[in-house]
């Protein structure tokens, strides 16, 4: 149920919206781990609800985050699995036989792209994945739309059992409109385990059956979504636009009023798309093509891949309707970067030069970030280490520093300019291997989390081990997921609430998966740095420090 401060104030947040839709829905258990904008979801949950309402679990990596999810649907719980867009990269193992098993109680994939790339390695479209999962895909159009969307897709994943996917981006997530309050509804009847031979079973004997009925399945969604009230239309004229997820919210943000000669489609379903059963335009359809027919010319606005305006160039060739589509591959919308006014105001102007729209360039754009190191921050200490050791041995030249995401990115601003090498979250250690095995002059050295160590990083350390590799590991240990907002790990000493429990210990997992050499050093309690480093360096094999230091902002008794 939600707090009653949830009620106060409905000029609310999309990552309000969104949080609000899941609680309302009779969601049960939320797994995930954090990466923006979902991250932000999740802790809007943690503090609308109770804790014997919704159990929340930050898991050790997106993969295990959807399996725990999916289990708790088959066991009759409504789940939501929260990650950023490169995190579904991770989940996609599972997902791909998930939609052949099907589901049970509702389970819901919310995945927040970053288009722009302002805080993330790149700028993702998760639709493609979702549309190769070949599981229903909605967008909402508006923040209103968001909590509409979310309790839409739980009651979609129960109608049809299949997982479904709502996928939002960042600009939704900061926005902020007039929201009324979720209805109170019937409280949600779990369905219980279904206990039936093969039922939950994927084998090669009946795959290619359960692939016939996950088409079955969708055909019967794209059905439903022609009529689906997170689509519709305003305006009228011959010069038409269909605008994608928030793409809608943003062009209604630039244009305020529609000129005369213009309608425009809100799309919040993306896959299967609402085509249309019928071109009649005066039915109560809300489909594409009865939209199209008729118009002069036919603008997609989508963040991301030209999806949608492909889609639909292939359903108006299917359908004969030979009526102009333009958008990323006719060069009329950008095809990277987010879209703000500007370049919406641009789009329409190029495609449509009698609209001459006009936005300013300055709202909601935002920079990446260029922060230093928080003040006290346990990174710190141990950087001036590293690149001090270094430099008095061989010189930093002589080494190949090889990082990844997390609060060690900072370390590329001065002083530091510290990594060589650097791409996704717990590569470090595989890449880093790599390198050892083919590079005879540098000495190579990985650094990783402690979070995005046991994410995936540990998977790296192994096989460095049993390769015989010549490397060092450099493992900062500072308790929590610090650049997300401070998220536990299972290496953390409390749970998503706060509360107490037991944490792993990085230096047993570190020894049990084959490191030759395995040293801790706290620097809370001012140990040094330098000499376990050129220990290390010095070593044969993997040689392991892990840098344990609190972090100033988030580590729980900071």
């Amino acid at each position: 149920m939600l707090a009653t401060s949830a009620m106060n104030n409905r000029t609310i947040s999309g990552v309000h919206a969104l949080a609000e839709g899941a609680i309302s829905a009779g969601v049960s258990l939320v797994t995930g781990y954090p990466g923006a904008p979902a991250t932000g979801v999740v802790d809007k949950i943690l503090s609308l609800s109770q804790p014997d309402a919704v159990r929340i679990e930050w898991t050790s990596n997106e993969k295990v985050a959807l399996e725990v999810a999916f289990g708790a649907s088959l066991g009759g719980q409504r789940a939501l699995f929260c990650a950023k867009s490169v995190g579904l990269n991770i989940a996609l193992d599972p997902l791909m036989v998930i939609n052949l098993s099907g589901c049970n109680a509702g389970l819901v994939l919310l995945v927040g792209d970053d288009p722009g790339s302002w805080g993330s390695q790149n700028e993702q479209d998760s639709r493609p994945l979702g549309i190769a999962a070949e599981i229903p895909v909605l967008e909402p159009t508006t923040v209103p739309d968001a909590g509409a969307a979310i309790r839409s897709a739980f009651e979609l994943s129960e109608q049809i059992r299949l997982p479904v996917m709502v996928r939002f981006t960042s600009a939704l997530a900061t926005g902020r409109a007039q929201v009324e309050p979720p209805a109170q509804g019937s409280a949600v009847t779990p369905p219980d385990y279904i206990r039936e031979f093969m039922k939950w079973v994927v084998l090669p004997v009946n795959a290619v059956q359960l692939h016939g009925r996950l088409h079955d399945r969708l055909a019967r969604v794209q059905a439903g979504f022609e009529t689906s009230q997170l689509n519709g239309s305003l305006g009228s004229g011959r010069r038409r636009i269909v605008a994608a997820g928030y793409a809608f919210q943003k062009l209604m943000d630039v244009v305020s009023e529609l000129p005369a000669g213009l309608a425009v489609f809100r799309l919040g379903t993306i896959f299967p798309l609402p085509v249309s059963r019928s071109l009649d335009q005066t039915s109560s359809d809300s489909g594409l093509l009865p939209f199209v027919v008729g118009s002069d010319s036919v603008l997609v606005l989508e963040e991301g891949s030209p999806l949608v305006e492909r889609a639909l160039c292939a359903a108006l060739q299917a359908a004969k309707i030979s009526s102009t589509v333009c958008g990323q591959d006719t060069g009329h919308v950008p095809q990277t970067g987010e879209l703000f006014g500007p370049e919406i105001a641009a789009a329409v102007n190029c495609w449509w030069p009698e609209a001459a729209l006009t936005a300013s360039g300055a709202v909601g754009r935002p920079r990446p970030s260029r922060q230093p190191f928080c003040e006290g921050c346990s990174y710190i200490p141990a950087f001036d280490a590293l690149l001090s050791v270094m430099q008095a041995d061989r010189g930093r030249d002589a080494y190949i520093v090889v990082g990844e995401p997390g609060c060690m990115v900072r370390s590329q601003l001065p002083p530091y300019e510290l990594m060589d090498v650097k791409l996704s979250l717990g590569a470090s250690i595989g890449m880093a291997t790599g390198l050892a095995l083919t590079n005879r002059r540098e000495r190579v050295i990985a650094i990783t989390g402690d979070s995005a160590f046991l994410h995936t990083g540990v998977n790296g350390l192994m096989d460095a081990a049993r390769i015989g590799t010549q490397l060092t590991v450099l493992i900062l240990d500072n308790l929590t997921t610090a650049l997300s907002g401070g998220q536990p790990h299972p290496a953390s000493p409390v749970d998503a609430r706060g509360c107490q429990r037991r944490p792993l210990e990085l230096a047993q997992i570190a020894r049990a998966a084959g490191a030759a050499e395995v040293q801790v050093v706290d620097l809370d309690r001012g140990e040094q740095m330098e000499e376990p480093i050129r220990q290390a360096l010095r070593s044969q094999g993997v040689s392991v420090v892990i840098a344990r230091g609190r972090c100033p902002r988030w580590s729980p008794g900071s």
